[in-house]
């Protein structure tokens, strides 16, 4: 199991017992920056909302955002709680414009959770997929269906620029999913509904050598 390392002035927040109780391998060091490093060059700061309001109003944020992103490859500023109802005096669109700062500007994901447990569970979740991936392929498209006839038509609607309507129509007029695919460009023009350059990359797709 990968290690997860904890900065020393982090042991007294709750989050070395959270972090243990869901089973990550908890290490402590002094870090010169970030809470917490998932894995090598990926490291996480963690702030709640009262505190990422202070940071904003301190200016404090925009100095650890550069030494952040100086030391570590990949960084996450993750925010636990309602940014938005904090008890700071803070406008809202300075937390606003912070964020789209972060995000646009920096280049840094933001993390939203709502609770110390989830703090917890949401970074070992991030250092699990940082080291194994996400464990499965992402299927392109929903549940195929269990009839023929639907069946037919999900394979027909992978087809680029091939939506229900026109799936429809070549199912229609070809007979069947293998004549759609067995078609040549000649036969598609007689289809109408079916342009030039739906064609082209049908054919395209078809034909591509993996």
């Amino acid at each position: 199991m990968a290690k997860l390392i904890v900065d020393s002035r982090e042991t007294t927040s709750g989050m070395m017992e959270l972090l243990t109780a869901g089973g990550a391998q908890v290490v402590v060091e002094e870090l010169a920056c970030a809470d917490y490093i998932l894995t090598e060059g990926m490291a996480v700061e963690r702030k709640t909302a009262e505190d990422f309001a202070a940071s904003i109003m301190d200016r404090r944020l925009f100095l650890q955002i550069a030494m952040l992103k100086a030391t570590y490859a990949k960084v996450f500023i993750l925010i636990e709680g309602d940014m938005f109802d904090t008890q700071s005096a803070i406008a809202p669109e300075a937390i606003t414009g912070a964020l789209s700062y972060i995000t646009v500007i920096e280049g840094i994901p933001v993390v939203a959770t709502v609770s110390p447990a989830h703090s917890a569970a949401m970074m070992i979740t991030m250092q699990r997929h940082a080291i194994e991936g996400l464990g499965y392929e992402i299927p392109l498209r929903g549940p195929k269906p269990k009839s023929r006839a639907p069946q037919a038509q999900f394979l027909i609607e992978g087809l680029p620029g091939v939506g229900p309507s026109a799936a429809k129509k070549l199912l229609a007029h070809f007979g069947s999913a293998q004549g759609v695919l067995a078609a040549t460009p000649d036969q598609f023009k007689a289809v109408r509904g079916i342009g030039p350059k739906t064609i082209a990359n049908i054919r395209e797709v078809l034909e591509f050598k993996l």
